[in-house]
């Protein structure tokens, strides 16, 4: 299903763009000019600086009133994102870090797509670049095929939402309560899945940002990034009363159990303890007789996905 781009929304409604960032002097100002060179008006830009020690907070300065700064101890990006939601004016809220950077013509892009009120969340393409600026071939729509309108059950296959792209409706995060902030990674993914089971989705099929991939970065190490997806998803199964939520999630946990596993077996879990008992632990209680098509409809998903970059 194609949704179509409403220019009338494009009516001067305030977007916040929110920026956390910790320790993060080397990238933060190119980060900023990003959001500022936006084609796009109005932008709201708040950059939470989450206890940075270095000389971060000089930098954000610099740019005087064209930035909202506000800062709190040292609590995790998710905490950061939180407090800046609660202090954004805008109706929209769109998302970026430190070391990443926005395309001059996201907003002007996806923000068209809100006009739909039952769209609830926008996002796009992003290219991943590595350290130093030399770009990789890798797109995240590439590694991920993205979905549109009620997407819940795409979601269950895997995170296609690179949150450096997303622009989310104020409403549908306070739904939500935000996002979880008991751990340092994958609370985005839970989110996004949230808002997917309440509202359509759509996306800007092309990049609108560059994410700078770092090798020390907890993103980065993928044994950690299942280990704590599965941990968020099986409290989120604990609390779900519904039962199409509730047998969505079951498979979503199972496809982590099987990436858990072939990441262990590639030697990508490293730093996780025990990820192929972890794997079959959660794979068990979660199947059962389901077993059999959930590894059919897993295998299938990969075959399309890896064929698919073999022809592109």
């Amino acid at each position: 299903m194609t949704l179509a781009y409403n220019p009338a929304v494009v009516i001067e409604a305030l977007v916040t763009a929110i920026l956390p960032v910790y320790n993060g002097e080397a990238w933060i100002a190119r980060a900023i000019e990003s959001v500022l060179s936006q084609t796009y008006r109005p932008v709201e830009l708040i950059v939470v600086d989450d206890g940075s020690t270095d000389g971060t907070r000089r930098i954000i300065e610099s740019f005087g009133d064209r930035v909202r700064l506000l800062e709190q101890p040292n609590r995790g990006v998710y905490s950061a994102r939180n407090l800046g939601v609660r202090h954004a004016q805008g109706e929209w809220i769109a998302f970026l870090d430190a070391d990443d950077v926005w395309l001059p013509d996201r907003l002007m892009l996806q923000v068209p797509l809100m006009g739909r009120a039952e769209v609830g969340l926008v996002f796009g393409d992003a290219i991943h670049v590595k350290p130093g600026g030399s770009r990789t071939e890798l797109s995240c729509f590439r590694a991920a095929p993205p979905r549109r309108g009620h997407a819940a059950r795409g979601l269950v296959r895997c995170n296609f939402v690179p949150t450096i792209t997303t622009l989310v409706r104020r409403r549908c995060l306070e739904e939500i309560g935000g996002f979880v902030e008991t751990t340092p990674l994958s609370a985005d993914y839970l989110a996004w899945f949230r808002i997917a089971l309440r509202h359509e989705i759509d996306y800007v099929d092309r990049p609108v940002a560059h994410y700078t991939v770092r090798p020390g970065s907890l993103s980065f190490d993928l044994g950690r990034a299942l280990e704590a997806r599965i941990r968020l998803f099986f409290d989120e199964l604990a609390r779900a009363t519904g039962r199409k939520e509730r047998a969505l999630l079951r498979q979503l946990l199972f496809n982590l159990a099987l990436q858990l596993a072939l990441a262990a077996v590639r030697r990508r879990a490293r730093n996780t303890p025990h990820p192929l008992r972890l794997a079959w632990r959660t794979a068990a209680a979660v199947a059962g007789l389901l077993t059999a098509p959930w590894t059919a409809a897993f295998v299938l998903h990969h075959v399309r996905v890896r064929g698919g970059r073999l022809l592109a």
